[in-house]
């Protein structure tokens, strides 16, 4: 049944080539468009390949890793162009894309493929260097929520440790809140673990967030515990979603480029070329910057206050 199905695939594919090759639609498949990151940057996607005269047919996830194998396959039948994944894949559904197709992983990795990314350890380090230069010498982290992209949150923890180190400070173990709950987790349980975070006795003066989600969150909870940001707590983010920038919210934030990921991507699949294979692998990691805003403020400001 094994072999007969291989060769279903087989001839899916080759049948296809031709009418590909002339096909101006791309597939991008996305993990949860819940999540404010992944919205944003597909409907990115979306509008710089209309500008190139691209269509582009979206397939999510829902951050199910058990949905990718179908999403792929069904994004092949309609002989698509070229794939663009904004969120990782199991190497069963990868296994289905040959070398004639160009596939672009923004945010991912996978060999033999193109992978564009933010330069997360040099993002953190960024924040805490803007949180040092303001005063602060007790600077917590908070990652959680990312246990499902454990590669996302070692960069992003790494950043923030060189940091650190680069400041001549040492991380305080009580200031850390890693690994405890996915982007799926009940918000109620990891509600209640930012909540036990700040009410411990000698918080730190400033946290550094993997996620504006995750900021956003702690924001929530710091109302809640008449905790005022800045005045109480400086806070940094990293994404900049949309909603960061609102006058009601204006954080401190590490931004992706959206707008370049984009650009690499479309870039990437107009020169591809279905004779030359797609046989290396290239990752280009792109600069993070820091959008200052209203979240952060000097230590010695706080302390007057």
């Amino acid at each position: 049944m094994l072999d007969a199905m291989d060769m279903l695939d087989y001839r899916v594919h080759a049948g296809a080539r031709v009418m590909r090759q002339q096909s101006n639609v791309i597939g991008v498949i996305a993990g949860d468009l819940g999540n404010p990151f992944n919205a944003e940057l597909a409907a990115e996607v979306e509008a710089q390949s209309a500008s190139k005269g691209f269509n582009v047919l979206l397939a999510s996830t829902g951050g199910v890793p058990e949905q990718e194998y179908t999403k792929v396959r069904t994004l092949l039948e309609h002989r698509v162009a070229a794939l663009i994944f904004l969120a990782e894949v199991g190497k069963s559904a990868i296994g289905l894309v040959g070398d004639d197709i160009p596939v672009v992983f923004i945010s991912g990795s996978a060999s033999r493929r193109l992978s564009i990314t933010v330069d997360g350890v040099a993002g953190t380090r960024l924040a805490v260097e803007h949180l040092t230069a303001l005063g602060h010498r007790k600077i917590g982290f908070i990652s959680a929520m990312l246990a499902d992209e454990p590669e996302v949150e070692n960069e992003r923890y790494m950043g923030f440790r060189k940091g650190m180190a680069n400041a001549g400070l040492e991380i305080s173990p009580r200031y850390l809140l890693r690994e405890h709950g996915t982007r799926r987790a009940q918000q109620a349980t990891y509600r209640d673990l930012v909540k036990a975070y700040l009410q411990q006795e000698d918080r730190p003066t400033a946290i550094v967030a993997a996620l504006d989600q995750i900021a956003l969150e702690i924001m929530s909870v710091a109302n809640e515990l008449d905790i005022r940001i800045p005045e109480d707590l400086s806070l940094v983010g990293f994404d900049d979603i949309a909603i960061s920038s609102h006058d009601l919210i204006s954080l401190t934030t590490i931004r992706q480029p959206l707008d370049e990921f984009a650009s690499v991507a479309i870039e990437a699949v107009m020169r591809f070329k279905p004779e030359e294979k797609w046989s290396k692998t290239e990752n280009v990691m792109l600069p993070p910057t820091i959008r200052i805003r209203r979240t952060t403020r000097a230590l010695h400001c706080q302390e007057a206050v």
